[in-house]
């Protein structure tokens, strides 16, 4: 009989804790000015084309020539991957390529954003499409 007194809120707080954490990770809203975006062109030092989020970093120049470091979130690798015209993959994008990101900001000001068009030297990268609705829970 004790055993089933803890054993169950023991169970419930477990289930609690673990869609908290779900419930995090899919938090774009709270990290990124989803109503606001931005354009951004510069050079890539690093693209790393992994699950869950490809992240893709580069360095931009401001107004005085002074360098800016970013780094940009796109959308799952398996959406990603389902865009066959793309063909995306770990050799689709190499430091040295020049890129123009539309992308969210980030809420907390830094130079991070998440990518919503990619064009790599001039050619249009298309991103794939989330399942609808599915844009605000990346």
């Amino acid at each position: 009989m004790n055993r089933t007194r803890t054993s169950l809120p023991t169970l419930g707080l477990g289930l609690l804790f673990a869609c908290a954490t779900m419930f995090a990770h899919h938090g774009t809203q709270t990290s990124y000015q989803v109503d606001k975006t931005i354009t951004v062109t510069g050079t890539v030092t690093e693209w790393d084309f992994a699950y869950p989020h490809p992240q893709i970093y580069f360095d931009v120049k401001d107004a005085n020539g002074n360098v800016q470091h970013w780094a940009a979130e796109l959308l799952p690798a398996p959406i990603m991957m389902r865009n066959l015209h793309v063909g995306w993959s770990k050799e689709s994008i190499k430091p040295g390529d020049q890129l123009v990101l539309t992308c969210n900001p980030s809420k907390a000001g830094t130079n991070v954003c998440l990518t919503r068009k990619m064009v790599i030297n001039g050619k249009d990268m298309p991103l794939g499409k989330a399942a609808p609705g599915a844009e605000n829970r990346q």
